[in-house]
């Protein structure tokens, strides 16, 4: 390309970049108004509104129908933007299951941007006493994985924590790499550690690729990247945010059995979230342990043809004569058809805990 031609596109660059620039400043400003209109208004609310703010991420990648970038290059700018914005009128404190480098901080970042400050938590169940104590504004922990199933410690902890509703979901891809601390042939490999999870996730790959290599559960896949890290010869499966943090070898990427393995988190906080027009809504729904159970709860919603999108059933652990129904559903609570159809449950004698309703995952 002649060199006339390059500075040419390079001048139309930087002018766009300047333009930009302005744009994102003067989003900044309005938002910053609206920050004051509402700390007038409500002086103890959160500025975070994820109701809000999938509205708008939701209206930028419907729009986003000639351009080059894809839906989910648009949507990592906007998080970033939107991140900035929110970080000028409040710094948003958010507890997760660590360690650091953890798919969970893969998870927080994905959802918020960089511009909050992250507090990795030992437990599930200290991101919940964080969150109730106020030591944080809102909390991000998994709840289930499409090849290893649903993670009851949250659903105790949510049936254990009244004060405590969902607010918003992650879908996270879960991509394995496996790494080295140093380099060295596959066949020289001592063992491979992860966590026991992500071991069961690779099974298939490692047993055609390495064979009967031994196996080092840990209790993260960030305690696995440093162990290899301080041990020669060790391999260790992790996401590529360890990778760059424990600055790793990369050995292969993607190993893991399944294309479409996705966990699913849950943001939890401390209020409730108006309605967007494409929202879900989790309950517990607590009947006695008896025949027909499962149909008195699933008729009132089929019957307004509401949409459940996951149904979780287990004894309860209060009452062994009781059996405990975790659902999530498609619409808001304050939905007519929703609301009638959890009226009617409860009338037929069920007793039902309402986690809260909050915007689909965008």
């Amino acid at each position: 390309m002649p060199k006339k031609d390059l500075k040419s596109y390079r001048d139309k660059i930087d002018q766009i970049d300047q333009k930009i620039l302005k744009l994102i400043q003067e989003r900044a400003s309005h938002a910053v108004s609206i920050g004051k209109l509402k700390s007038k208004a409500s002086p103890s609310s959160s500025f975070y509104k994820p109701d809000r703010e999938s509205k708008i991420l939701r209206s930028i990648i419907k729009s986003n129908n000639e351009g080059l970038l894809p839906d989910s290059k648009i949507r990592a700018i906007y998080k970033e933007l939107i991140s900035g914005c929110l970080s000028l009128e409040e710094i948003l404190k958010i507890a997760y299951l660590g360690p650091e480098g953890t798919h969970s901080e893969a998870a927080v970042h994905n959802q918020f941007g960089s511009q909050v400050v992250k507090i990795p938590s030992r437990t599930i169940d200290d991101v919940f006493f964080q969150l109730m104590h106020d030591e944080v504004n809102i909390g991000v922990v998994p709840v289930e994985n499409s090849s290893e199933g649903v993670i009851n410690t949250t659903l105790n902890c949510l049936a254990d924590s009244e004060d405590i509703n969902i607010i918003g979901e992650i879908y996270l891809d879960i991509d394995h790499q496996l790494a080295a601390g140093n380099k060295f042939d596959l066949k020289d490999a001592f063992a491979i550690a992860s966590h026991p999870q992500a071991l069961g996730q690779c099974t298939k790959w490692i047993e055609r690729n390495i064979g009967n290599v031994k196996r080092l559960e840990m209790p993260s896949s960030a305690v696995a990247a440093k162990y290899a890290k301080e041990n020669k010869n060790i391999l260790c499966i992790v996401n590529s945010l360890a990778i760059e943090k424990y600055k790793l070898k990369l050995v292969k990427k993607n190993i893991q059995d399944f294309s479409e393995n996705k966990t699913r988190f849950l943001v939890i906080g401390k209020h409730s979230i108006e309605r967007t027009g494409k929202d879900k809504t989790s309950f517990l729904i607590q009947t006695p342990n008896k025949p027909g159970s499962l149909m008195g709860v699933l008729k009132p919603f089929d019957k307004r043809k509401i949409n459940l999108s996951k149904i979780e059933t287990r004894p309860s652990r209060g009452n062994i004569k009781s059996h405990d129904f975790f659902i999530d559903c498609e619409g808001h609570i304050s939905d007519k058809k929703l609301s009638l159809a959890v009226n009617e449950i409860i009338d037929a004698g069920a007793i039902v805990r309402n986690f809260g309703s909050y915007p689909e995952y965008v």
